[in-house]
């Protein structure tokens, strides 16, 4: 309970051995020896009226809602899942144990791996009727020596999960359709949330919560650090955290915005934060049009949608260049004045590339240009938006594999210089407006002499970004490595190490987003599953642990203007806000203290500081 403490207290009775607790911890499973085991009612103190159970009995497990429990008795294999009320058999199936057995919240339907079989069937306890369902066509869910266990959902999701040593498949039991495949092998323990939308997982080393709507990577993880789970792993039926059992402890997770109400269904295409924290862009295909749209990130302030932008027009016209075949492009200004927008035709030849160059103080337009020719694959805006630079992939007739990029002058609409040799599809501009930096490259500005700089030991690059002062450039790679530069590129100030966990697969996390806050001391980097951390400059250090995101890739960050708060966004949550100051810490810490820590407290918690009153 959040208040930790003691609600209710019974008296056990004084003989027999405990197997299992209902869910109120008002019902025990007692085994007695020589007489079976009985349910024992701690309120009442007193047996219910449920006949025992046979001796040999092995294990005992309650329903969520506590009005049915399922046995396994040793002797023949045989589960049987009951009423609480009266004991009356609710249904009897031969299965290795509980483990392959898996009732539904209420009881009402049960997924079994019944013995000698290889698929999982589903019976509705009312009728006794079996189910139809896709988990029939899963010849090995419940291969002898494979299974792990069977998890029914709690809530009115009525899902259930075949955990095997390769992966979880998950079904719904009223469809019969399959809704999630999940890579995570060697699981131990599995819960779904009260709606079905996560489950849960757990083996030796971390936890893990997955979006069944999109299990490509999990929305949240925690290293255990040598703990061992005991007793599975349960939902907080009111609030977003997740308990397990180790050492005598129960530990509470608090899930914050990985299971938040803010995952959209409808994800937008891109989103872009001003480099200052004020504005916020994003651009989404409604129709055949995309919608460029800037917010403020003040709390409840409106939008406005931005002049359309029309499509690019082909130079061949039999190859229209499609809507869902467009690349929409955005950038802003590195002192935040100013925001260019547009859409691209990715491998074709256009006639017409229109891009807006939008005034963020005056709230207008304040030009239009014409970029016929390949497609633009990148855009960067100088001080003051008075430039624009732009990469393009190769033509037909220029050598294989290279990428041009152009300077513009935004005033005069046109094209000013080509930057030979710098090909990058990632740029940056410090905010001095003296330096371009791309792949392994810089230009110097403005006279355009490109040199090669191996940036981040010659890994290709994820994101790039300046200090607003310029004295700083971070640049993160493919591998998740960040190498910290002064401004002017002469030295490296170093390398962060271990920036996101340990990849679940062969593919480490890629940075995919930076950003230094006002006074350069802080860096957040985010990556492309989700992981969102914070480092400090001067020690090259993490700041506490990974801060919890919807799940899904970081695709831009800032600070805000006084560097209290981090915004953070991504194509399904594109406005995600994190109040970073010592004082927001100490008072979550409070509330969830419920007042000031104790001296033991402390010292399990904060062992490297004083004690000290905080609330």
């Amino acid at each position: 309970m959040p208040g930790h403490r003691r609600i209710a207290s019974g008296r056990l009775p004084e003989s027999g051995s405990v197997l299992a607790v209902s869910p109120d911890a008002r019902l025990f499973a007692v085994q007695i020896a020589g007489a079976g085991v009985r349910l024992w009612d701690a309120t009442a103190v007193r047996w219910t009226a449920a006949p025992a159970l046979p001796a040999d009995t092995a294990d005992v497990r309650f329903t969520a809602d506590g009005r049915a429990y399922a046995a396994d008795r040793m002797a023949d294999d045989t589960v049987t899942l009951r009423s609480v009320a009266g004991g009356r058999p609710l249904l009897s199936t031969r299965a290795l144990g509980l483990a392959d057995v898996a009732p539904s919240a209420d009881g009402g339907r049960v997924a079994v791996c019944p013995a000698g079989r290889r698929t999982p069937e589903v019976r509705d306890t009312a009728s006794g009727r079996v189910l139809p369902g896709h988990w029939t066509a899963v010849a090995d869910a419940c291969a002898d020596g494979d299974t792990s266990m069977l998890v029914a959902g709690e809530g009115s999701g009525h899902r259930f999960a075949a955990v095997t040593a390769g992966a979880i498949r998950v079904w719904d039991t009223g469809s019969g359709d399959q809704v999630a495949e999940i890579a995570d092998a060697h699981v131990s323990y599995a819960a779904f949330s009260r709606d079905g939308a996560f489950l849960a997982t757990g083996d030796g080393q971390e936890l893990r919560v997955w979006r069944l709507s999109d299990p490509e990577t999990p929305v949240f993880r925690r290293s255990l650090n040598n703990q061992h789970l005991y007793g599975g792993l349960a939902w907080d039926p009111r609030r977003p955290e997740l308990r397990y059992l180790e050492g005598g402890t129960v530990h509470t997770l608090d899930l914050g915005s990985a299971v938040g109400p803010g995952w959209r269904a409808d994800p937008v295409s891109d989103v872009r934060f001003g480099p200052d924290g004020r504005t916020r862009a994003t651009v989404r295909l409604v129709g055949d049009d995309y919608v460029f749209q800037l917010y403020s990130t003040r709390a409840g302030s409106p939008g406005r949608t931005l002049p359309p932008v029309r499509l690019p027009v082909s130079s061949d016209p039999s190859a229209p260049v499609l809507a869902v075949d467009a690349l929409p492009l955005m950038a802003f200004a590195p002192d935040g004045s100013a925001f260019v927008y547009g859409v691209s035709a990715p491998g074709a030849d256009a006639r017409t590339q229109h891009f807006t160059l939008w005034d963020l103080r005056l709230g207008r337009a304040r030009a239009t240009l014409d970029l016929p020719g390949r497609a633009v694959s990148t855009l960067a805006l100088g001080p003051g938006g008075r430039t624009l630079y732009v990469s393009r992939p190769a033509g037909y007739e220029e050598p294989s594999g290279e990428v041009r990029d152009e300077v513009w002058d935004t005033g005069r609409g046109r094209r000013t210089a080509v930057l030979d040799g710098m090909a990058s599809t990632d740029l940056a501009v410090d905010p001095g407006g003296r330096l371009l930096v791309g792949d392994g490259r810089t230009a110097r500005l403005p006279s355009g002499r490109v040199s090669r700089h191996d940036l981040v030991q010659g890994e290709e690059v994820g994101a790039l970004a300046f200090s607003a002062d310029g004295a700083l450039l971070a640049a993160g790679d493919q591998t998740g490595r960040v190498a910290l530069w002064d401004g002017a590129l002469k030295r490296r100030a170093g390398v962060l190490r271990n920036v996101f966990p340990g990849p679940l697969g062969d593919t480490p996390e890629a940075v995919s987003a930076l950003a230094f806050d006002p006074d350069g001391r802080t860096l957040a980097v985010g990556g492309d599953a989700g992981t969102l951390q914070l480092w400090d400059v001067q020690t090259l250090q993490p700041l506490g642990g990974p801060l919890t995101t919807p799940g899904e890739r970081v695709d831009s960050l800032a600070f805000s203007a006084d560097g209290t708060t981090l915004y953070a966004g991504g194509a399904h949550v594109p406005f995600q806000r994190y109040v970073i100051t010592p004082e927001q810490a100490v008072a979550r810490v409070c509330a969830r203290a419920g007042g000031d820590l104790t001296r033991a407290q402390w010292r399990t918690y904060i062992p490297d500081a004083g004690y000290r009153k905080i609330c």
